[in-house]
């Protein structure tokens, strides 16, 4: 009899409402015909003959005692009763064993911010022009003595290096205002201190817009206009630059990255007389995104193109 009842769980089920129903009718009267009321009633203390026959009787063609509510519950209500959802039972009456503790905890994955803070600074951008921004954005070349358009940019570069797993990070020190002729000496302090803050810094960036050009220039990207990207080498001439040549080199494989995942994003790679600070390290270039014809979504764009490029060649 047990046997069949392990078999089909359901039918045994059912039978054992039945017969609980049954003992409620002849025990405890028409009004305790419900199986739950009967459960949540605790009349487990009754020790009539007729109640020990009953709950004997159970006891032998079910394995359950009617009269412990914890007991029937710890068997598990049927499917009909509960809904499919398990049924817990908190009673100092009816002690119930407890159950195993979890063995695997679940914690929460570390948030994006929190890994990049375990890693070095491998990207370093500044602006020794801050006031270049774009003509469609704020209806002039230059907002004198104040972060212009060309750093809305600088940050798109270092959320899309976060976004690929590379710390980077914008410094927005105002370099071109008061004395615009000392540009570059002011820049120059901040070049230093971002390199010797950073010893692992694998990418120092001065990022500028270009201007003078007739009418914007545009590419494609997905679908999307694209401003283009041009990269400014000093040769040393003036001021030597004794890293001309790795900066260089490491402009001409950046903007042959860019030309294989973005074809016509790139501009030009130009040497020009000069340093543009680039004598303080081999990895330290001079990129100029856009003109000032350009708008900011055009910019912002090429931002990001150059920003998952950077990060490609740094995860290698």
């Amino acid at each position: 009899m047990r046997n069949h009842f392990k078999e089909k769980p359901r039918l045994g089920q059912g039978f054992t409402v039945l017969l609980l129903s049954f003992f409620c009718l002849m025990g405890f009267g028409i009004g305790d015909l419900s199986y739950t009321m009967l459960l949540q009633s605790e009349l487990g203390g009754r020790q009539s003959e007729e109640v020990s026959l009953s709950r004997g009787l159970c006891r032998f063609l079910c394995g359950i005692d009617p009269f412990d509510p914890a007991g029937v519950l710890q068997k598990g209500l049927p499917y009909s009763i509960t809904g499919g959802r398990n049924a817990l039972v908190s009673s100092s009456s009816y002690p119930i064993e407890e159950m195993p503790a979890e063995s695997t905890l679940h914690l929460e994955k570390p948030s994006l911010e929190e890994e990049l803070a375990k890693k070095p600074v491998e990207v370093a951008i500044y602006h020794t022009h801050n006031a270049e921004t774009y003509l469609p954005l704020d209806k002039k070349s230059k907002v004198q003595g104040k972060n212009g358009g060309i750093t809305l940019v600088g940050e798109e570069i270092i959320k899309t290096l976060a976004e690929k797993g590379v710390r980077g990070v914008q410094d927005l020190t105002i370099h071109d205002h008061p004395n615009f002729p000392r540009s570059y000496i002011e820049s120059k302090k901040t070049a230093s201190r971002l390199l010797n803050e950073h010893p692992e810094l694998k990418v120092l960036i001065d990022l500028h817009r270009d201007a003078g050009i007739p009418k914007k220039q545009t590419t494609t990207v997905n679908g999307q206009e694209s401003a283009l990207i041009m990269f400014v080498i000093g040769n040393g001439q003036g001021i030597p630059n004794p890293h001309w040549r790795e900066n260089l080199a490491f402009a001409r494989k950046v903007a042959n990255r860019l030309e294989e995942k973005y074809p016509g994003i790139v501009k030009a790679v130009r040497i020009k007389n000069g340093c543009y600070n680039q004598n303080l390290s081999p990895k330290a270039i001079l990129v100029e995104i856009g003109s000032d014809k350009n708008t900011l979504e055009e910019a912002l764009l090429a931002g990001r193109c150059l920003g998952e490029v950077l990060a490609d060649i740094i995860q290698e």
